[in-house]
């Protein structure tokens, strides 16, 4: 057994004793095990110190915070858990995990406790859909965050660019206006834009802003969408930004999410999100953001982590429904959002006094809280791993000029279909 199987064996052992260390202690008070995967680790820190709090409040229950790993080391180590019969009182993870957690029956449906106490209605209705899967509810949103464009001021300026883009043809132009070859020699120094290249969820995730953006659906009655008039227009512009004139570079595979060009000023503009902001601070960068620009509906690709709570017992879980009613109240949510980027899940906690003086200090967020409506989250069933790993590759196959939009999203589309007909005959449409 090689020492990298041997270290996973050792991590799942430690964090399935971790589930089963849940047990009362003798003075009545429930101890809940939080799995969990916050980064930096500074972030860590701030959660710890939340997490602190609701236990000082709440005396008969004390909540454990576990750091499992970054998210996509966490999967097996939670399905394993699952399966076990050791899992986690509390999840912290994404919503494209709901799927596989319902299949596998580690789930209790929230309903029961919103029927009494509807929460729900505090958050943004366009966080809400990803709580809901067949018909129930299975998380809460604990943060979230979208995506938008940064631009680099210094490069604005000196070309005379004083107004952003709104559409993506003015977008494709001024990518295009940006991108500068000095010498002459067929290779600019500078790009205007960076495309994530790449078959990973980062390449996805960007794409899927641009793909709604055309007003498409991955998924119609659970059947696939790739290879539609939303698809083959989305791909087709990205394509765009790669033909002459060039408008746009290509990450490092896989790296898409990486600022290095951008800080050397190779990159005029680029995606990513709100958790940016302490990179961005930390190198001094003279920095801008706007929104994605609008294609035929105004669109971003949404982001941030659920709260699941797993099946455990009744009074474990009325336990946990306390500490998810603590998650969405405002002195959580602005606390969490003001020391970590993330944006807060209600209007309420958006409109406090300390967030408005945060985003005061930090106007660059702004627009990611102005884009909370116009989101739209990945989808929540069981084969979204799979189809995204056949969507990934079709992009990248046109990136690299391997493939036409209509080509790679036709052949996608037919691997998509039979993915989701392999599903199990309950998880069949």
């Amino acid at each position: 057994m090689g020492s990298h199987s041997k270290s996973l064996l050792i991590g799942l052992a430690t964090l399935l004793l971790l589930g089963c260390a849940s047990e009362k202690p003798k003075d009545g008070t429930i101890e809940l095990t939080f799995w969990h995967g916050a980064n930096p680790p500074p972030n860590r820190i701030v959660l710890e110190k939340l997490v602190d709090r609701f236990n000082q409040t709440h005396p008969k229950i004390r909540v454990r915070a576990i750091y499992a790993g970054d998210q996509d080391q966490q999967i097996p180590k939670i399905l394993a858990a699952v399966i076990g019969g050791s899992p986690p009182d509390l999840l912290w993870y994404n919503a494209t995990l709901t799927g596989q957690l319902v299949k596998n029956d580690a789930l209790f449906p929230l309903d029961p406790f919103l029927f009494k106490e509807p929460i729900l209605d505090r958050v943004y209705p366009s966080l809400r859909t990803a709580t809901r899967y067949r018909g129930q509810t299975w998380s809460i949103p604990f943060d979230t965050n979208n995506l938008g464009i940064f631009y680099n001021r210094r490069i604005f300026q000196a070309a005379g660019i004083k107004t952003t883009p709104r559409t993506w043809k003015a977008f494709l132009a001024l990518a295009r206006k940006l991108t500068v070859d000095r010498n002459g020699d067929g290779r600019p120094e500078q790009y205007g834009f960076r495309l994530p290249l790449g078959k990973g969820e980062w390449t996805v995730f960007n794409w899927l802003a641009f793909y709604w953006g055309a007003g498409g659906q991955l998924l119609v009655n659970g059947q696939p969408q790739f290879d539609s008039p939303a698809g083959r227009k989305a791909l087709g512009y990205w394509r765009d930004f790669l033909s002459a004139p060039k408008g746009a570079s290509l990450s490092q595979p896989e790296q898409g999410y990486d600022f290095t060009d951008f800080f050397a000023g190779r990159v005029a503009m680029l995606i990513s999100g709100p958790w940016t902001l302490g990179d961005l601070t930390e190198n001094s960068m003279d920095y801008g953001t706007f929104a994605l620009p609008m294609g035929d509906v105004p669109a971003t690709s949404v982001g941030g982590e659920q709260l699941f709570l797993l099946k455990t017992t009744p009074e474990r879980q009325r336990a946990s429904w306390e500490f998810a009613k603590y998650v969405l109240s405002p002195e959580f949510q602005t606390a969490w959002a003001t020391k970590t980027g993330y944006l807060p899940v209600t209007p309420e906690a958006t409109k406090s006094h300390s967030y408005q003086q945060f985003l005061f200090k930090h106007p660059q967020l702004k627009v990611f809280v102005e884009q909370l409506p116009y989101g739209y989250s990945r989808p929540l069933d069981p084969t979204y791993a799979q189809l995204s790993d056949t969507l990934g590759q079709a992009i990248e196959q046109v990136l690299q000029g391997m493939s036409t939009p209509e080509q790679a999203l036709a052949a996608a589309q037919q691997e998509a279909l039979l993915i989701v007909r392999s599903q199990p005959g309950d998880f069949k449409r």
